[in-house]
């Protein structure tokens, strides 16, 4: 990477991805790779459908899959719910994280990296879907650490935007009994208020086989019509890369009704893909999702933010204007 921060780094953002293939956007992520234009791609979980299938053989495909993208480009990760199976040691020992040891250990799934003038934080929402009650916990106690150091004075200027990444929603349109469609959410209760407390600025999530984009929401009110100095973080649920689950069948409809906070939402057979995510300077970031078949742009934004940090002023909702696609 290039030395400092004044640079524009880029990445590819998927979730769900697998079987049989490598799915529908492998061809199109390979070609990405193949540019060199980006600083790593971002897997938000869910690998191989599924890593210990056929003796562990199944994920052994699947690696050999995206080596023409690993070998080239860093490939980070976390952890998603078809990875919980044998204490997640199948996604422990297939990856590794920054400055931790190999293989990972399974109270230890979250990290964080620096990229330029970002401030990166991969999380595990599967804490909350295990029979380890310590798990929660320790993950909270990490974060609250991770986010209060690059909360300091120096370290927010150096570094004003703070993403982070993981696997399940916490707000979604999907039609299921998926723990981001309940009223309380165990991933909403778990880490909302934490993202919030500091002034995180952008959630990417996965897990719902679909892509939605989400207006700036807090405690499921909505703060901000656009994405110009939001007072709360924005949300992108970017799970439509295709995960080929089930008879090669993957889609998980969108068809609840829509929450004040859905801003752009698509889920239809065909229209898998994954994200291209630029932060150009420190108050301006531009996020574009692609169809992996056609090359062709389905949503773009940007958000501006010329105020990054913790998000404590009070706010009066008023979504009724707030148009929706």
């Amino acid at each position: 990477m290039p030395e400092g921060k004044e640079w524009s780094p880029e990445f590819v953002i998927y979730g769900d991805l697998g079987r049989k293939g490598g799915a529908p956007s492998i061809r199109a992520l390979k070609q990405e790779a193949h540019t060199g234009r980006y600083t790593a791609f971002i897997h938000t979980g869910d690998f191989a459908y599924n890593f210990h299938d056929e003796d562990g053989q199944r994920g052994d495909n699947f690696m050999r899959r995206i080596q023409d993208i690993a070998a080239r480009v860093p490939y980070m990760t976390c952890p998603g719910n078809h990875e919980i199976w044998y204490d997640f040691s199948h996604y422990r020992y297939r990856f590794s994280a920054p400055r931790s040891d190999w293989p990972i250990q399974k109270w230890q799934m979250w990290y964080s990296f620096d990229v330029a003038n970002i401030h990166f934080i991969s999380y595990s929402s599967e804490v909350y879907f295990t029979d380890d009650e310590l798990y929660a916990p320790a993950q909270i106690k990490w974060l609250e650490k991770d986010l209060t150091e690059a909360n300091s004075p120096s370290n927010r200027t150096q570094r004003p935007w703070i993403i982070v990444f993981g696997h399940r929603p916490m707000y979604c349109s999907n039609l299921n009994r998926d723990d981001c469609t309940t009223p309380l959410s165990k991933v909403r209760i778990g880490l909302e208020d934490t993202f919030y407390k500091y002034g995180v600025d952008l959630i990417i999530e996965a897990h719902e086989h679909s892509y939605e984009r989400l207006y700036p929401v807090f405690h499921g009110q909505v703060t901000n019509c656009d994405y110009k100095n939001p007072r709360a973080p924005a949300h992108i649920i970017g799970g439509a890369a295709g995960c080929n689950e089930q008879f090669g069948l993957c889609a998980d409809v969108v068809l609840s009704p829509r929450g004040p906070w859905s801003a752009f939402r698509s889920w239809l057979p065909g229209l898998n893909g994954y994200g291209r995510l630029k932060v150009f300077n420190n108050t301006h970031l531009y996020y574009e999702q692609m169809l992996a078949m056609t090359g062709q742009v389905m949503d773009r934004f940007w958000l501006v933010q010329t105020n990054h940090g913790p998000y404590n002023e009070t706010f009066n909702p008023d979504t009724e204007h707030c148009s929706s696609n």
